[in-house]
């Protein structure tokens, strides 16, 4: 598996639009092939993290352009741009 881990920071008068926003937007993720899992976290100061878990590095890449074009539609709701690290080694240690 492989891993995108993204920070980001919220404008804090764009949270509660912002998660309406990304529950819409369920299907677009739903969509990515290779995807395992997503998540999204952030706290009340507005920073965030973004999760993404893939069957592969392949799969992460293939997906790149649509995790732009995603981002691009959340932009609005952010004060700085997305941060993104990637990980080459996961292990799931549940279920």
């Amino acid at each position: 598996m492989y891993a995108r881990v993204t920070t980001f920071h919220c404008d804090l008068a764009q949270q509660d639009a912002m998660q309406s926003k990304l529950e819409e937007m369920r299907g677009q993720f739903k969509s990515l092939a290779g995807v395992v899992d997503i998540y999204s976290a952030w706290r009340d100061d507005g920073s965030g993290v973004a999760m993404a878990i893939y069957e592969s590095q392949d799969a992460a890449q293939a997906n790149s352009d649509k995790i732009q074009a995603i981002w691009g539609e959340l932009v609005r709701f952010l004060t700085a741009a997305p941060k993104p690290e990637t990980y080459d080694n996961v292990t799931h240690l549940t279920g």
